[in-house]
């Protein structure tokens, strides 16, 4: 925890997402805040766990725990995962309710949708929350550009329905042959210039967080780490400084498309 605070101050990010699982740093208030105050770098985003973390409980109690973690800390924002569609209304009712009456945004992500072959478990199963109509019923969104990918799904369609709730961002690249890859922004073929031209344009005011698999990030060398969390950084400001042009095609729709016979 302390060597990415480190990186992510020397890089020049504006802050972190703290992603929660089984180690306790993860979960101590008074350990990140030191950080926070050490590094001179804010917590902008906590990503409670994908399972049941350090804190060994089930994951609805979990969401609300972190989300009274988050506003102790003064982190404006909660990412969570939904249940499926056929869950979200209890879910909405109760856990969701909960951990927002914190005072902190709550934005649920969109989820990959599973392959057929089954073998990666981390995608969620047939009809999870992976259209943009999924997320329908939530106020506050998290959009993640490599589940969409996942889902084989248009990007700037996707972005489009759920803008004007549109909280965070996790910003990775595809190269869109199938699977959730969290690539390095600018070496796949998904529309990340364009989506971060209309987060501009639409003057969005949540955040933009680079979500990466570990190996894509450049581990386990640091020089790699700084250099590609550089170029990422540097992807990411410039694009928001291209107007976003809508009349241009999406590369994921050029490739869709078949020449004249």
């Amino acid at each position: 925890m302390d060597r990415i605070f480190t990186w992510a101050s020397a890089s020049g990010f504006d802050g972190v997402e703290v992603m929660m699982d089984n180690r306790w740093d993860t979960h101590q208030e008074d350990y990140l805040a030191e950080l926070v105050g050490r590094h001179d770098i804010p917590i902008l985003a906590l990503h409670p766990p994908i399972y049941r973390g350090a804190w060994r409980l089930p994951k609805d109690e979990t969401l609300v725990r972190a989300a009274k973690l988050a506003a102790g800390l003064g982190i404006p924002t909660v990412v969570a995962h939904p249940p499926g569609p056929e869950k979200s209304e209890r879910w909405c009712e109760g856990p969701l309710r909960e951990a927002r009456e914190t005072g902190v945004a709550v934005a649920v992500e969109n989820m990959p949708r599973s392959e057929p072959e089954g073998w990666r478990r981390y995608l969620v199963g047939p009809g999870g929350s992976y259209l943009p109509e999924h997320l329908d019923g939530f106020e506050e969104i998290t959009l993640d550009t490599s589940h969409v990918a996942a889902s084989r799904l248009d990007l700037m369609g996707f972005y489009s329905r759920v803008a004007s709730r549109l909280r965070h961002v996790h910003l990775s690249d595809s190269d869109l042959t199938g699977g959730d890859q969290h690539r390095l922004p600018g070496r796949g073929r998904l529309p990340l210039k364009p989506l971060l031209g209309a987060l501009a344009a639409d003057r969005f005011s949540g955040t933009v967080s680079l979500e990466l698999k570990p190996f894509q990030a450049g581990a386990p060398h640091p020089e790699k780490v700084l250099q590609r969390m550089g170029e990422a950084l540097e992807y990411a400001r410039s694009g928001l400084d291209e107007p976003y042009r809508p009349s241009e095609t999406p590369p994921e729709k050029r490739l869709s498309e078949k020449p004249d016979s």
